[in-house]
């Protein structure tokens, strides 16, 4: 009898230790890398809204943070601020305040980021466009479920 006790306790412990270590490859998924240096600096460029039509945006991309606001000086006090899920912000940041970003570009050549709290992602490619150097940004409209395209460009 107490072999069997024994053998069952044995056996529940490596199914607990399979489980958790099966589980463990989702979490390293939800992980970030930085933000590739091709994406990186200042972009300014027009966001298309259907409630607000076309918004001034500025963007600021770092190796691990996003900067997303207005380029109205009246307004640049709403930005906001994400920062890559990466070990130095995941434990002391708020999820809504979290992005990742994919480990490489997809086929098309563009960067997949996307905020933890929405889970919507947006794809970044550095394009030229009309002859300057731009970041072209593709995404989904939660609103309409059309797929939107902006350029941003440096001043």
């Amino acid at each position: 009898m107490k072999f069997t006790k024994t053998l069952s306790f044995l056996a529940v412990t490596l199914g607990v230790a399979i489980v958790a270590t099966e589980a463990q490859p989702a979490q390293a998924k939800a992980t970030s890398h930085a933000v590739p240096k091709t994406l990186q600096g200042t972009w300014f460029g027009k966001y298309h809204d259907d409630l607000f039509g076309n918004v001034p945006v500025k963007y600021r991309l770092t190796k691990y943070s996003f900067l997303q606001g207005s380029s109205k000086k009246s307004e640049q006090q709403d930005a906001r601020t994400y920062y890559a899920n990466v070990k130095k912000y995941s434990s002391t940041k708020n999820k809504s305040y979290l992005f990742t970003v994919a480990n490489k570009a997809n086929k098309h050549g563009y960067w997949k980021l996307t905020l933890l709290s929405e889970n919507q992602p947006v794809y970044l490619k550095h394009v030229k466009h009309n002859g300057k150097t731009a970041l072209k940004m593709y995404y989904k409209s939660s609103d309409t479920n059309k797929a939107q395209t902006s350029y941003f460009y440096h001043k």
